[in-house]
């Protein structure tokens, strides 16, 4: 019995959810008529048939992969997909795993001859028709932008009014909305007002934020408030801040969408400034012109300090030995390595002495309840405690004499080899030497002799005196190494003893070590305080040959050490 499924959808306004129905009610007409039961039925409301995330399509898939129908019937191709190449390449897939595709009213068969030519031209047209109609749409967007109306979106501070025209009537007997305007909603006109006026008189985005979090205040996509949601990108527009229609200006057409091939996602890219749609809007100011002016004035100032920190940070990153820092990286030991266990975010500088978690200093206890607020020479004392602890045992002891071993018959070996070097040039600057004796003998003297003669005498010098010092490591140097060692274990003990002074003078090579040591650091809120997990192989780091497994270690920071917890209050 040959089973049979359906799809059906539709995705511009001009459709109605009866077009689904239409659309199943021509595709059972057919079956029947070839006497074909339904057996599965898949359909999408409203999604455009450029996008291959629609759940009844991938349902439909999902059964043909499964092997649930041996037809599929649709009204046309374009219902399908409106993607020329998603189109093939199902029917690709479909006529692989021995499966039919029927286009009831195009009349669209798979498996007939020249079906290709069909659904080539098919495709074509589908294709064309997107372009079309997102040229009509931008069009006509346009033309309600520059009239003021809303452009599709929602923006926090305004409701939505629509605009009926009672001489157009719907399918339903409405009134056809022909646009849609905003209005200012004067509860959250006021939290905007609020926002402005804390930042104008200097208090930061992140205050902010924490403030309107602990009011019970929702953001604007409902949950908590951050300071990334005030502060935004100015360049973008984004962010309460730089919403230019707060102060009556509405800018459209700032930016265009598109969709990647590969992944068919969407991203946007900027558009030049020469084709923004500008409108002024008085009606929709929400901030005066006199607030509106202090808050640009202090972005700029923050803009430009940040800027001059910037280039502060650039010019010492050039002027340093290494030259590789490209910014102001980071200050502090254990800076970038601290994560909160309770929401991933960073643990990072909230004062001058005191570490803290991103999340919650942004957002405040209800964005992450992560309150700790950490000492950075106590985190430091601590974890370097464990550290030391650690790099003390008798196996890193152990290891750190075979290392020095290795290196010192490595080092041998390279003088050893640096003797014979040494020696080649000693017996070459005599050679020259001798050649320019023998020339002055013969009597040939020109005006530069004297000067040759004393550049191969000073060469012959510095030969001898390499030749003396590579041979200051000779077999009986090696054979004392058992009389170096001890002292070297000795001053292994003093530097980790004094591990603070050894990390602290070269910091970025520090946390470099720190990094491959440690791992991320995952800061975990306790009863009594947090508590520090560091996953860490020390077999690992300290090359040892061992088969131990990886050790969990549990550093308990608590509250009574110092790890104190703050509170919030407005």
């Amino acid at each position: 019995m040959t089973r049979i499924a359906t799809y059906a959808r539709f995705s511009t306004d001009k459709q109605r959810d009866s077009s689904i129905e239409d659309q199943v009610r021509n595709c059972t007409n057919y079956a029947n008529r070839h006497q074909w039961a339904v057996a599965h039925r898949f359909e999408d409301r409203g999604i455009s048939g450029a996008s291959k995330d629609r759940p009844g399509y991938c349902a439909m898939l999902k059964a043909a992969q499964a092997g649930e129908f041996d037809i599929l019937l649709v009204d046309d191709l374009s219902r399908l997909s409106r993607d020329d190449i998603e189109t093939k390449q199902v029917i690709r897939r479909f006529k692989y795993q021995g499966l039919r595709i029927v286009g009831v009213s195009d009349g669209y068969d798979s498996s007939a001859k020249g079906e290709k030519i069909q659904a080539s031209m098919r495709g074509l047209m589908n294709e064309l028709y997107l372009d079309d109609l997102r040229e009509k749409t931008h069009r006509g967007m346009t033309g309600q932008a520059i009239c003021g109306n809303n452009t599709g979106g929602r923006c926090y501070g305004y409701v939505h009014r629509a605009i009926e025209d009672p001489r157009k009537i719907d399918a339903h007997g409405r009134p056809v909305v022909t646009a849609v305007r905003r209005e200012i909603d004067p509860e959250q006109a006021k939290i905007i007002n609020h926002i402005y006026e804390r930042f104008a008189c200097g208090q930061s985005p992140r205050a902010i934020a924490r403030e309107l979090n602990e009011m019970g205040i929702p953001s604007p996509r409902g949950g908590k408030w951050l300071q990334s949601a005030i502060y935004g990108d100015q360049d973008e527009g984004t962010g309460i801040l730089n919403n230019w229609l707060y102060s009556g200006r509405y800018i459209w057409n700032r930016r265009e969408w598109r969709k990647n091939p590969d992944t068919g996602k969407r991203t946007y890219v900027k558009r030049p400034e020469s084709e923004w749609v500008i409108t002024e809007m008085p009606e929709l100011r929400i901030i005066n012109s006199e607030l509106w002016d202090k808050v640009k004035a202090r972005q700029l100032r923050l803009s430009s300090e940040q800027g001059e920190r910037v280039k502060l940070g650039l010019r010492a990153a050039s002027a340093s030995a290494s030259g590789c820092s490209t910014g102001r990286g980071f200050k502090y030991l254990f800076s970038g390595l601290l994560k909160c266990a309770q929401c991933g975010a960073n643990f990072v500088m909230h004062s001058t002495t005191s570490y803290a978690c991103a999340k919650n200093i942004n957002g405040g206890h209800a964005a992450c309840s992560n309150f700790y607020r950490l000492p950075r020479r106590k985190v430091e004392k601590r974890l370097l405690d464990v550290l030391r602890q650690e790099l003390l045992t008798p196996q890193a002891c152990e290891q750190f004499a075979i290392e020095v071993k290795n290196e010192l018959m490595s080092r041998a070996k390279e003088f050893q080899g640096d003797v014979k070097t040494a020696e080649r040039l000693v017996a070459s600057s005599q050679r020259e030497i001798d050649n320019i004796l023998s020339a002055i003998k013969a009597g040939i003297v020109t005006a530069s002799t004297k000067e040759v003669l004393e550049s191969a005498e000073a060469q012959k010098l510095r030969a001898q005196e390499r030749l003396n010092t590579a041979s200051l490591m000779d077999e009986r140097t090696i054979g004392r190494m058992a009389d170096l060692l001890p002292k070297a274990l000795e001053r292994y003990r003093t530097a980790i003893d004094g591990i603070e002074t050894v990390l602290g003078s070269n910091l970025e090579h520090s946390r470099t070590i720190l990094k491959e040591l440690l791992g991320d650091i995952h800061l975990r809120p306790e009863k009594h305080g947090l508590e520090a997990v560091l996953n860490v192989d020390w077999t690992k780091s300290l090359s040892l040959n061992t088969s131990e497994e990886v050790e969990k270690l549990k550093v308990l920071m608590v509250a009574g050490a110092g790890f104190e917890p703050t509170t919030f209050g407005l």
